[in-house]
């Protein structure tokens, strides 16, 4: 089932998505309330400062900011080589005022927006992404990704719901769909014979869906609704239905399953494995 609205292919869009939650953040930083700063977020050990300050500093790592030389090794939440060098980055920006982050943030996107809409490009640039060497393009649907759960992280925090409906918001729920076989087959490891069905209600409306077959002796994720007219075993449905926020708050393991309202048809126990595996943020 195509997403509604949908999500953004061609690089203009693309930018375009990356520009509006950036500029999503900016608007929280600039607008928050005296105490708002130091409220604590889905992200452990991150305030909602630091949530403003993170994703300053992403762009900064997309820009090639060299990764600053401290120790974050006091840091307990941090678990990978990865994580890290976000916090490095992090770290190196804690202490300044909301302001000022902001106006970073605002002047790095009209430097960056200089870039990604200039005269012949093309967003097949190599780069250097946060995994290695990658595209300019495929590094702008990793940034709006990123940019926009966090932006989740900060309407969370500070109760100010929106931005579920964006292509941002899009772009981000076609990014979990993309890894859904592999999350249902690999990480949530249900056995062949089974399919799996994610609804997405709103605001960002969709359906994803991947069966398991066995191939070659290992269980691989067959992704359905894909228009495929391949004929293939009866297998058990399990459909599991939640809202985009209840989604992408799994998707970015920011809440346990447990915490959020879902609802199962089929098997239960599939269900469950497949929400505690649908984390596909590093």
């Amino acid at each position: 089932m195509p997403l509604h609205p949908p999500a953004p292919t061609d690089v203009p869009g693309i930018v375009d998505a990356w520009a509006q939650t950036v500029r999503a953040v900016a608007d929280l930083g600039r607008t928050l309330r005296p105490g708002d700063a130091e409220r604590p977020t889905d992200c452990p050990g991150w305030s909602v400062l630091d949530q403003v300050a993170h994703v300053v500093s992403g762009e900064a790592m997309a820009a090639g900011d060299p990764v600053p030389d401290l120790d974050v090794s006091d840091r307990d939440y941090v678990r990978s080589a990865f994580g890290e060098r976000v916090e490095r980055y992090l770290q190196s920006r804690r202490g300044r005022t909301a302001e000022d982050l902001v106006d970073e943030l605002e002047w790095r996107l009209e430097e960056r927006l200089g870039v990604y809409r200039a005269e012949g490009f093309t967003g097949e640039e190599p780069v250097v992404g946060p995994f290695g060497p990658t595209t300019a393009a495929e590094l702008l649907a990793t940034r709006t990704f990123d940019v926009w759960m966090h932006e989740q992280d900060l309407r969370e925090a500070l109760d100010r719901p929106g931005g579920l409906d964006t292509p941002a918001a899009a772009l981000s729920v076609s990014t979990l769909f993309g890894l859904f076989p592999r999350v249902v087959a690999r990480d949530a490891a249900v056995p062949p014979g089974n399919a799996v069905v994610l609804d997405l209600t709103g605001p960002t409306v969709g359906r994803t869906g991947a069966r398991v077959e066995e191939q070659d002796g290992r269980a691989v994720g067959v992704a359905l609704f894909t228009g495929d007219a391949e004929e293939h075993p009866d297998v058990v449905t399990t459909t599991i239905s939640v809202s985009t926020r209840v989604g992408m708050r799994l998707a970015g393991g920011r809440r346990s399953p447990a915490d959020l309202p879902v609802t199962v048809h089929g098997d239960e126990s599939v269900a469950a494995a497949v929400l505690a595996a649908m984390v596909v943020t590093p």
